[in-house]
């Protein structure tokens, strides 16, 4: 009576098992045979590898050059995590942070995901959910809150002046009447960037990455002849001088005048 109990519990945990693989177990590489589980699943526990501290050091081995995830793993098993909204409610208290973020969606990437969406808006939502997800924060936007003095604004709302049409009636072959050579107009918002540029440098970098708009007017030689340096730039200007060996320096101002 005892061996059948036995027989019995056994065949329920394989049945048990087998029935967890084909349920919920889906996310392993296609045409991975389950003879091949062993070779990590040694007496089906846990891979070697992947013990407790694998949730917080698997993104070192992922990063190496080759990794072998795919051999295993297909990519919607990254999204149990991966997902763009943090992980779940239960995993908030954990060590090791609320939100798991793609290396794509850098410390700038709030101001420059709108340029990535418009590429190709289905790659967001392989991950977000557009009306929960979006919604968060495009939601809480009313009119007037779009008049504040910075170019981040949705450009079709800026009006091209007080009586005239916004940019939502012009295509982007319109664009270089006014943007010459890809040049802001002039508008409220040059006497506000500085604010913003202190703030992010590196969000204005995103765009424009070799300072090119900002020698428009920051020049010594031509433009507005706007003076970028800080207040205590004379005691200072000589170390950053001699640091570029006046590279720098020339970008604005012509040799011996400086």
């Amino acid at each position: 009576m005892l061996k059948k109990i036995i027989l019995l519990i056994v065949l329920f945990v394989v049945l048990g098992s087998v029935a967890w693989a084909i349920t919920y177990h889906t996310d392993y590489a296609t045409g991975m045979a389950i003879k091949y589980c062993n070779d990590c699943h040694i007496s089906n526990n846990v891979a070697p590898n992947h013990l407790s501290f694998w949730v917080k050091e698997h993104r070192l081995s992922a990063e190496k050059h080759p990794n072998n995830c795919k051999d295993c793993h297909q990519q919607s098993f990254c999204f149990d995590c991966h997902n763009g909204g943090g992980l779940d409610a239960d995993m908030h208290s954990s060590t090791f942070g609320p939100d798991y973020m793609p290396k794509s969606h850098r410390s700038d990437f709030r101001e420059i995901h709108p340029i990535k969406a418009r590429e190709d808006e289905r790659s967001c939502y392989r991950c977000h959910d557009a009306k929960r997800f979006c919604a968060e924060c495009h939601s809480k936007f009313s009119s007037d809150a779009l008049t504040s003095d910075s170019h981040r604004r949705q450009f079709r709302d800026i009006p091209l002046s007080s009586v005239g049409p916004n940019h939502a009636s012009f295509t982007p072959a319109d664009c270089k009447n006014c943007h010459v050579n890809g040049a802001l107009p002039k508008h409220e918002w040059s006497l506000s960037h500085a604010r913003e540029a202190r703030r992010n440098l590196a969000s204005c970098q995103t765009c424009h990455p070799d300072g090119d708009v900002c020698m428009k007017c920051h020049n010594a030689q031509q433009g507005l002849k706007v003076n970028p340096h800080p207040r205590n730039w004379g005691s200072v200007k000589g170390r950053f001088s001699r640091a570029s060996d006046n590279r720098t320096c020339l970008k604005c101002h012509a040799p011996g005048t400086f």
